[in-house]
């Protein structure tokens, strides 16, 4: 019976995410909330048993394979010579998700956990889903506080997604200056090739030998398996391991990672408990939403004051809190391909540098 369950939790997302992307009326939809639903929909059922001590291990080890994966594929090199305006766009959305995050904490300490929830809400805000995932992980964030978070992010994420590609590049414009070319490759036609079956599978292998040293250095310097050291430590080494061109160049990674997470995601929903969740949500969901706003708001402040033109704003804001997935439907939306590898980059560099802030703040304001 366990074999099964596990051959269902690996083959289940792949299903829900090729479904979703041949579908498009369901293109709205985030895979990852998806395969939360219905995560929760088995764990809250009676009639199929589930081993939720199964699921949640398994939840807890595809986190960590996932993190390095997604990260094999950011280009440092890339992103120092974007135009000074783009780094500094995003270095500002970085610095207004902190903001809003310290904010909120003043605000909102009555919620449950909210200092983690701050941690989480920078990781995802300059990165995306795996740093809140892997923070959560870390600060060890009880489940139902984890899946609410990522529950209103996706949901918040909607409203603004559905303002950036209807009324967004209008409304900033009449305070943002226009678009200026830069020359820049009009976008990153590699990532469209084929890769090999085999490099896939090195990476993959390359990514649990990560896991094991980051848990190995964590037992020998702590005596005890430490999640968050761990978490940090293989960030570090996924973002050693980028600056290798042959790891660099492997396509697909980033797809690996990001199906790792919807394994997560299955796994950790049978976990919850549907009535309790529902309890404890609008406290989550009103510390979740107040960040999200107002760290958009004082990116869009500081752009004013930096003279940052629209188009930047508006992608290096999309790469800070969705990452690369939705840069190109946003740049088409925006009729500017040469926005697409900026955004890119940009997102996957807040994918390395969105665990060290995320944790960085959690414990700048844990209660002492």
């Amino acid at each position: 019976m366990k074999i099964i369950e596990i051959i269902f939790y690996l083959v289940a997302p792949f299903l829900i995410s090729r479904g979703i992307k041949r579908c498009k009326k369901l293109g709205f939809i985030s895979p990852i909330l998806l395969c939360y639903v219905v995560g929760i929909i088995l764990g809250n059922q009676n009639l199929i048993p589930i081993d939720k001590q199964l699921a949640y291990s398994l939840s807890e080890l595809s986190i960590p394979i996932a993190i390095p994966l997604i990260l094999f594929s950011t280009d440092f090199y890339r992103w120092l010579k974007l135009a000074p305006k783009t780094i500094l766009s995003f270095i500002l959305v970085a610095v207004s998700a902190i903001l809003s995050a310290i904010l909120a904490a003043l605000l909102f300490s009555w919620v449950d956990e909210y200092w983690k929830i701050s941690g989480m809400l920078v990781g995802v805000y300059t990165g995306g889903t795996p740093n809140l995932m892997a923070i959560g992980l870390g600060l060890q964030v009880k489940e139902k506080i984890l899946i609410l978070t990522n529950t209103s992010d996706a949901l918040m994420g909607g409203l603004y997604f559905l303002f950036l590609v209807t009324g967004a590049q209008w409304l900033i414009g009449k305070v943002l200056p226009s678009f200026s070319a830069s020359g820049l490759e009009p976008a990153l036609a590699a990532t469209e090739e084929e890769g090999s079956k085999k490099e896939l599978a090195f990476a993959i292998l390359l990514s649990l030998i990560i896991v094991g040293i980051s848990a190995g250095v964590a037992l020998l310097f702590t005596g005890k398996l430490e999640v968050s050291i761990v978490m940090l430590i293989l960030t570090t080494l996924g973002v050693a391991a980028s600056f290798h061109q042959r790891v660099r160049k492997i396509k697909h990674t980033y797809e690996a990672g990001q199906y790792f997470i919807l394994v997560f995601s299955l796994a950790l929903g049978t976990n919850i408990n549907f009535g309790e969740m529902l309890v404890s949500s609008s406290g989550v969901f009103m510390y979740t939403a107040f960040v999200m706003t107002t760290a958009i708001v004082i990116h869009l402040i500081l752009a004013i004051i930096f003279r940052i033109d629209t188009d930047t704003m508006i992608i290096t804001s999309t790469a800070g809190i969705f990452g690369p997935a939705f840069i190109g439907p946003v740049a088409e939306r925006l009729k500017n391909r040469e926005v697409i590898v900026p955004g890119l980059t940009c997102g996957l560099v807040g994918y390395a540098i969105g665990n060290y802030l995320g944790f960085a703040v959690a414990w700048l304001l844990m209660p002492r």
